[in-house]
């Protein structure tokens, strides 16, 4: 009994730090996504104001 209580625990931590790492992953895509387009849109802007 207490092998299958470890199994269950061992499984719900799994599932419980993949949760947190898709979470992690896609808050940093949407970061990165974030951060490319105001680059564009100043790199642009900036073209557009100077010439």
């Amino acid at each position: 009994m207490s092998k299958v209580i470890d199994i269950l625990k061992n499984m719900f931590l799994d599932l419980f730090s993949m949760g947190k790492g898709f979470v992690y992953g896609f808050l940093m895509v949407g970061l990165f996504i974030v951060v490319c387009s105001a680059l564009i849109y100043g790199f642009l802007f900036l073209k557009n104001l100077f010439f």
